[in-house]
């Protein structure tokens, strides 16, 4: 077990009373890169440490590059189809526009001109993989940021978006959950909306009926959801407390450069403590780790390349024995 002394691993994996299964998931996005061979040793390897959900990304702008009439489906099919085989659940993320829908600006990170395009992309996606077991969509990924709605945040524009994604989805799979979009833990800027400021803005324009829980993505915020202005607080402000939230993105780095990044010790603890609150905290579903493997060798000043349970060379962390050590 490389880069793990036993004493260490002794602290940390220190037996927990689990007062019921822990909804363990995980983000994997290079699972999209993969061949059909080393997908299934993936899949194979998350059994063994006991991954529940993927997250799988459904990029509309990869997905139908050109027009809405063609579909780049192939790959998703193997990942959602192996998930069904390796009893693993997915949350499908649908985010970003292709250019020919978003009304002539930069993609892919503006939002389409007309929702209802987006609508029909949800659509085909919900009755394409519900035979397979994949009922639970995330609409849009951290909507709160400017880079990812482009140019900046507009809440009324992210629920016309939602509503659309919404009946869309019901109406093909009145079965599925709908998540909003994880958000991400910004200050206010021209840019940026506070996660609890977007929530209460897109409540406050008719949210609430077009969501089944809510995303969030706290990255050690938790009282930013929880505290006393968190996002529970708000949900209870518009009667709508009894939903859960759902951690779509967590994690931290263990290379690169800023202050973001944390010793391999610490991100084990980080998990650890993550996952413990999945057992102590009601209304909270599902916990995503982001992510199962490092994306760059060591070198890079680019934390985000970092935040695997393996390194890149496929060694492993303290926090993958942690992740496998949780029930």
């Amino acid at each position: 077990m490389a880069g793990v002394t036993g004493a260490l691993a002794m602290l940390l994996f220190c037996s927990v009373s689990w007062s019921s299964p822990v909804q363990k998931g995980m983000n994997a996005g290079d699972l999209l890169f993969m061949s059909p061979t080393q997908l299934r040793a993936r899949f194979a390897d998350m059994q063994v440490t006991g991954v529940k959900w993927l997250r799988v990304e459904f990029d509309w702008s990869r997905i139908q590059p050109n027009d809405q009439d063609n579909y780049a489906l192939e790959q998703h099919d193997r990942i959602v189809n192996l998930a069904e085989e390796f009893d693993i659940s997915v949350l499908g993320l649908i985010y970003f526009c292709p250019a020919w829908a978003n009304g002539g600006h930069k993609p892919p990170a503006s939002p389409p001109a007309d929702p209802r395009d987006f609508g029909r992309f949800a659509s085909v996606l919900a009755a394409r993989y519900s035979a397979a077991g994949l009922h639970h969509w995330e609409i849009w990924n951290e909507p709160n940021l400017g880079i990812s709605w482009g140019p900046s945040p507009s809440p009324t524009e992210y629920v016309a978006l939602l509503k659309a994604a919404y009946v869309a989805i019901k109406k093909v799979d009145s079965s599925a959950t709908v998540v909003s979009g994880g958000l991400a833990q910004p200050y206010n800027t021209s840019t940026t909306m506070r996660a609890a400021d977007f929530l209460d803005a897109i409540y406050r324009n008719g949210a609430k009926e077009f969501l089944d829980a809510v995303g969030n993505h706290p990255y050690g915020n938790w009282e930013k959801m929880d505290g006393p202005n968190g996002l529970r607080s708000i949900m209870s402000k518009y009667n709508d407390q009894d939903k859960d939230i759902w951690v779509t993105e967590y994690g931290a780095p263990t290379d690169g450069k800023g202050s973001v990044v944390v010793s391999e010790s610490a991100q084990a603890a980080l998990l650890k403590d993550a996952f413990d609150r999945s057992t102590t905290q009601s209304k909270l579903g599902p916990i995503f780790w982001y992510n199962y493997k490092d994306w760059c060798p060591k070198g890079k000043d680019d934390p985000d390349c970092y935040y695997g349970l393996l390194r890149f060379d496929d060694s492993r962390k303290l926090s993958y024995l942690q992740f496998m050590e949780i029930h």
